[in-house]
């Protein structure tokens, strides 16, 4: 059991201890210094030192010491086991008010955007919610501004013996509280050397006003309090984290509810797509819609951006697609009704949509193809590629009453075209290099027959290596059997 011999200007003619270590649980070392690891004896022997050993403050006992402590002691076990903010707050301050033998007791956090403190939490028994919530509504403070503005920008604690007499005290809190008050403690909070707010105890009870004890008790409180409120701020930005994590999780699932089957197209044609976020959701869209004449209507799309928002475009752009292939014949036409369906809400939030546009014969390999602002299909033959000239027209969203022009191919047996996002030329690797068309050329010359997007996807992969994926990428590949 540790006996305290300690010099201050409490009585120190005892050496048993002020009440023993076992009735409040905690004994850890005074080197400690998070949240869970606080030393009572650290606080007597570091926190309490008074100028004048032979004269009591007012009140001052062995048992009130001992009462003042246990509320310290009281303190760091509730901080261990609160974990939110909205919880601690009003914990805090009751708890501050508790240590100090105050009648109320405020909060104000630091709020570096607009360098001001701003009231988060009021502890008294008299005031009103609606007088609070007044109060932390309608007034900021400034830093360097009010007491508590000076004690934010000192970063110094402070007794105020009468505060309507000095000029430094909002006299707009007690107007818009009601509350009156006539003495205040306030001490700043701190956690490695960023200011978190200030803390305030009002009106002592029982004596003319607060003194230096309260003032070390309150400070050392103060600690515990900083610890306690970055730890919870750390474990709602982990928990919001988590939840935001589980949402997109949901929302990737959901999106890959929109990638089509890959259908049967008979004839000895085929084909294959994937498309891979590079978060848990992403912006790039394909789909195969049949028509009634036996052709296919088949698209790779991009939407500006990434993550959740290009999602959601994405979604209103497959919705609307879906709406206008019933209604045109002519791929061309086609996707101008979409530009100009699409337009208002791509502008409206800042995004636009490149897409390349394929209707397909299965039964004699003819396909129409249109391009808005996207990279240029490839047709591969034997090992050998070409991009597929004159096809202009911008991306989607650019601009309204816009034409795009049609090109139509045939594709021979063993032959195919890939519709690509810029995803997989961008891929970059460990060291930060796209793999670029020209490398892409020369992987696809090793594949000698179609199927080859399963085989780009590959050398996509091992390109990439253990780098995080950048960008979303989407392959797909119309085919026709060889000979």
């Amino acid at each position: 059991m540790y006996q305290h011999n300690i010099s201050s200007s409490f009585d120190t003619s005892f050496t048993e201890p002020i009440f023993p270590l076992s009735q409040c649980d905690l004994y850890i070392s005074p080197k400690a210094n998070n949240l869970t690891h606080y030393d009572p004896r650290h606080y007597l022997q570091n926190k309490i030192s008074l100028k004048n050993p032979r004269r009591k403050p007012y009140g001052t006992s062995r048992s009130k010491v001992a009462g003042r402590l246990k509320n310290i002691i009281t303190a760091n076990q509730y901080f261990a086991e609160i974990e939110s903010l909205e919880e601690l707050f009003p914990r805090m301050l009751e708890l501050a008010k508790s240590v100090t033998e105050a009648e109320a007791a405020s909060l104000l956090l630091y709020n570096p955007e607009g360098d001001i403190l701003e009231f988060v939490a009021v502890a008294d028994e008299i005031l009103s919610q609606e007088s609070i919530e007044a109060l932390k509504n309608s007034i900021k403070v400034k830093i360097g501004e009010g007491i508590s503005g000076w004690v934010a920008e000192t970063r110094e604690p402070i007794i105020i013996a009468d505060a309507q007499s000095d000029s430094r005290f909002l006299r707009v809190t007690d107007r818009v509280t009601g509350f009156t008050t006539r003495n205040i403690l306030s001490v700043p909070l701190i956690h490695n050397d960023d200011l978190l707010g200030v803390l305030n105890v009002l009106n002592a009870k029982s004596r003319p006003g607060f003194e230096l004890e309260d003032q070390e008790i309150l400070a050392s409180y103060a600690y515990l309090a900083s610890a306690a409120i970055t730890r919870a701020r750390l474990i709602e930005s982990r928990l919001k984290q988590q939840r935001l994590e589980i949402q997109l999780a949901t929302a990737g699932k959901i999106q890959s509810l929109f990638w089509p089957e890959t259908p049967e197209l008979g004839h000895g044609s085929h084909v294959w797509a994937v498309s891979l976020p590079a978060a848990f959701v992403g912006g790039d869209l394909y789909d195969f819609l049949p028509l009634g004449d036996g052709s296919w209507i088949i698209y790779v799309a991009d939407v500006s951006d990434k993550n959740l928002p290009a999602a959601l475009i994405m979604v209103a752009l497959w919705s609307q697609i879906r709406f206008e292939v019933p209604r045109h014949n002519d791929v061309e036409l086609l996707l101008e009704a979409i530009n100009e369906s699409m337009y208002d809400l791509l502008a409206e939030e800042g995004f636009f949509a490149t897409i390349i546009l394929g209707r397909y014969w299965p039964e004699n390999g003819k396909l129409h193809i249109v391009r808005g602002g996207h990279i240029p299909p490839l047709r591969i033959s034997n090992g050998t590629y070409e991009d597929i000239p004159e096809l202009t027209g911008v991306s989607l969203g650019i601009a309204k009453q816009v034409h795009f022009t049609k090109k139509e191919i045939f594709l021979a047996p063993g032959e195919s075209v890939l519709f690509l996002t810029d995803g997989v030329t961008e891929a970059e690797n460990e060291q930060h290099e796209r793999l670029g068309e020209r490398r892409l050329i020369k992987e696809i010359r090793k594949i000698s027959s179609p199927p080859r997007s399963k085989g780009l996807l590959k050398t996509i992969k091992s390109w990439q290596g253990k780098s995080l994926q950048n960008d979303d990428l989407t392959v797909l590949e119309i085919w026709r059997d060889g000979d």
